[in-house]
């Protein structure tokens, strides 16, 4: 690895994990800004609430792509987990942190599934089973992005503590696991919050959602 390929890795992954689907989907369906509903957010949850099922599972499908693609590529091109993990990284920040939109992104949970796919299928598999139940039980979409999250992350550090001489499982990935993790948990701060108080809002209660939630007068 040289630091041409290593910016040229960030640069790229950084770029796709920066377009804005959601905002996209929002604009072209409802010729208005996503960030005018719900949580504000450009991710998949507020597509749910804007557009419904379809739109959601679609935007989670490309969300987690922006993830799996440069993550991918980054491995084919140079065979290396350093840059694979580096464009994991740089495609989460992109769709946190998107330049398209002054950098008012989302919470990177499906682009992070996405590079887990890219890193360990089996652990996105794995993670997918189980938001699923999650949301299904508890229908908290918070509490699914809080459990699948970190539990990749565990997985990855168990798997690489176990193959030691592995080049399939190594700590290099676990340090993608650690950044989403610490991320996820980070910009969930204000949903723990209204877990703890019980205000937290489920999926399809729109009337739940807290006062500055709701869409914005126009």
């Amino acid at each position: 690895m040289n630091l041409f390929e290593l910016a040229a890795t960030v640069i790229a992954s950084y770029l796709v994990g920066a377009i804005p689907v959601g905002y996209l989907m929002v604009k072209a369906v409802k010729h208005d800004d996503i960030r005018n509903y719900g949580s504000r957010n450009v991710g998949a949850t507020n597509v749910l609430r804007v557009l419904g099922t379809r739109w959601f599972v679609a935007c989670m499908i490309l969300d987690a792509a922006k993830g799996y693609v440069p993550t991918m590529l980054a491995w084919w091109l140079f065979g290396t987990h350093d840059l694979q993990v580096a464009a994991g990284i740089a495609a989460v920040l992109g769709h946190d942190f998107p330049v398209f939109i002054h950098f008012k992104g989302g919470r990177g949970v499906a682009t992070s599934f996405g590079v887990y796919a890219a890193l360990a299928m089996p652990i996105a598999v794995g993670m997918v089973a189980v938001g699923v139940f999650i949301v299904l039980a508890l229908r908290y979409m918070s509490v699914m992005s809080m459990v699948t999250v970190p539990g990749g992350a565990i997985v990855l550090f168990l798997l690489a503590a176990s193959h030691v001489n592995s080049d399939d499982f190594t700590y290099t990935k676990s340090i993608f696991g650690a950044f989403a993790t610490f991320f996820v948990i980070v910009t969930h701060i204000p949903n723990i919050r209204r877990l703890i108080k019980g205000t937290e809002p489920r999926i399809g209660d729109t009337d739940a959602l807290p006062a500055s939630a709701h869409p914005r007068a126009t």
